[in-house]
């Protein structure tokens, strides 16, 4: 079976409102990774942890503490139906689309798409190209998504190793999501 191109899962945000949650990077893509599974007539998914560890490399520990924190977040709910987890999804206004090819991407680490997750919302679309521009500092943007200056640091090194992330002027950066 052929896959579909066009699928993907969305993110909810606020927008750049700089009062956002205490969400990681990580949370946000375990997000991604369960709503991916979730039937859109009542709101619910129940990948098992194996199915999601399988699809985004994250630990079983990894998975219950951002799970965890998307509950206290308010973004689902969890309830056991026999011996399945189930997550309940509430709706939010503003919405994020990460294709499946991104997520199923294998030439981008857990914490490289946690990153891009977490920093999508505060890019632009450059009205030249296809690609994404952060005009924010690392110091800066460490803050907004709730992530280390070094990990970001790191992350920004290894994209442009893979040639997702080039530098604009003006120490923008220049995002191309290459699935």
């Amino acid at each position: 079976m052929e896959k579909n191109v066009n699928q993907f899962v969305i993110y909810p945000h606020d927008g750049n409102n700089q009062n956002v949650s205490n969400l990681t990077p990580q949370d946000k893509l375990i997000y991604l990774a369960i709503r991916r599974y979730m039937n859109k007539d009542n709101m619910e998914a129940f990948p098992s942890y194996a199915r999601l560890t399988q699809d985004i490399g994250a630990s079983s520990k990894t998975l219950k503490k951002c799970i965890d924190n998307l509950v206290s977040e308010g973004y689902i709910t969890t309830f056991k139906r026999g011996r399945s987890i189930v997550y309940k999804f509430n709706n939010k206004k503003q919405f994020e689309p990460f294709s499946y090819e991104f997520l199923d991407n294998k030439n981008l680490s857990f914490t490289e798409k946690s990153y891009i997750v977490a920093s999508q919302q505060h890019m632009f679309k450059d009205k030249y190209s296809e690609e994404g521009i952060i005009v924010y500092q690392n110091k800066e943007l460490a803050k907004l998504i709730n992530m280390s200056e070094s990990t970001i640091s790191r992350c920004n090194h290894s994209l442009k190793e893979k040639n997702y992330l080039g530098d604009r002027p003006i120490n923008s950066k220049q995002l191309e999501l290459k699935t």
